[in-house]
């Protein structure tokens, strides 16, 4: 893959990623186990697709099951060039002995190209996207979410909460889903968000890039977020980033985000109002939507192509949300105990701002202590149950 620097950022000594071998249970089993059973509720919620179709997910299915080699898709296809270079490394692999984020991302790649998602622009996921879509819990968020009160500052603050703990509703997780988006302060492991509210109002207003995660509710709190932005003049322009291809089942891509809008006209007046004005914002191009297939790709955030790179060195801010981009962030590897994001990011060109809700293993900047205390608490799967967060900001 080519990078923004041609020094490889490898160099620097990280720890190795997670794999899918047994030396990992979370990732064991959502190899063996959740991934699988994601792919069988696509084939049932999709039935019309051809039987072609559902033969080949069919197939996916198995091989992931039965521990079979991994395989590449086959070109022509758009993202063909970014996939290629890091098979080399993986050939001779299985699914449950490889490197996790590699494997995960290319199930979820050989699933779109099994359901022809480039000749059709079906999305095999919209099924359970508009189930959420459709839930009286999303829209009860939202509307708490616009309740204005307190200062702009604080109200900067409560959208950031909402943004964080929105990322719990991942419907590749049911688990964390189940949770809802309301969190006790002791859930927030790392708290940078005054830290992020004072630079935000003590600086002068630039370019904030989003890198969004999930559709759905998620998303929804993410453009109250970009609402309130660019309502009380603290940005001049947002650029989300949104994923090329449907990928994790809820991750947002370009489509989900119209979606949304059109759903936000038709629910009540005060969602109607927040969709009025953010398609006057897209309009006036202060807001930008722009998909890219590297967030497609196991590629971590020093690995940004110049395309990406280039304008985040000139951004005010960017906000990277939930786990894959922070597995992105991190190798998606265990790190010491007393390792912090700065440790984690390589070259990474500005202020940036991480809210992740815990579905992985991987963790920095978050004490050794509080550590120690949760692991020795009555939740064991905290690292990956989506219980707990963190809001971790890197002013420079």
């Amino acid at each position: 893959m080519i990078t923004h620097t041609d020094v490889p950022a490898v160099a620097k000594k990280l720890p190795l990623p997670i794999h899918t071998d047994a030396t990992n249970s979370f990732a064991h089993h959502s190899m063996a186990v959740r991934v699988p059973r994601i792919i069988q509720d696509t084939i049932a919620r999709n039935r019309t697709y051809s039987s072609t179709i559902l033969n080949e997910l069919s197939q996916l299915h198995d091989a992931i099951v039965g521990d079979a080699p991994l395989r590449l898709f086959t070109p022509p296809a758009p993202d063909y060039d970014l996939w290629a270079p890091r098979f080399e490394s993986k050939q001779g692999e299985t699914w449950l002995h490889t490197e996790w984020l590699f494997a995960e991302m290319l199930a979820y790649r050989l699933m779109v190209q099994s359901c022809q998602y480039w000749s059709t622009l079906r999305d095999p996921f919209a099924p359970f996207k508009q189930e959420e879509l459709e839930s009286t819990a999303l829209w009860n968020t939202l509307s708490k979410a616009l309740d204005k009160f307190g200062n702009k500052e604080d109200r900067l603050a409560r959208c950031l909460q909402f943004s964080l703990w929105g990322n719990r509703m991942d419907l590749s997780l049911k688990q964390a889903a189940s949770l809802g988006t309301q969190a006790d302060e002791e859930h927030l492991l790392t708290n940078d968000i005054p830290a992020v509210v004072e630079y935000l109002m003590s600086n002068p207003p630039g370019a904030i890039h989003i890198i969004m995660d999930n559709a759905g509710t998620e998303q929804a709190l993410d453009l109250v977020l970009v609402d309130h932005l660019l309502s009380e003049k603290i940005t001049e322009r947002i650029i989300l980033h949104v994923k090329m291809q449907p990928v994790l089942v809820s991750d947002a891509i370009v489509a989900d985000v119209h979606t949304l809008l059109t759903q936000m006209t038709k629910n009540s007046t005060i969602t109607n109002l927040l969709a009025i004005r953010l398609k006057s914002y897209l309009n006036k191009g202060l807001i930008s939507i722009v998909p890219d297939f590297f967030w497609n790709t196991a590629g971590r955030l020093w690995e940004l192509p110049r395309r990406i790179y280039t304008p985040f060195k000139d951004a005010r801010l960017v906000i990277s949300k939930g786990d894959l981009n922070y597995r992105r962030a991190t190798n998606d590897a265990i790190w010491p105990a007393d390792a912090t994001l700065t440790d984690a990011l390589i070259d990474f060109p500005a202020p940036i701002l991480a809210l992740r809700t815990l579905k992985s293993d991987t963790l920095v900047g978050v004490s050794e202590e509080k550590q120690n205390h949760l692991d020795a608490g009555s939740d064991p799967d905290w690292r990956t149950s989506g219980a707990y967060g963190v809001a971790q900001f890197i002013s420079t």
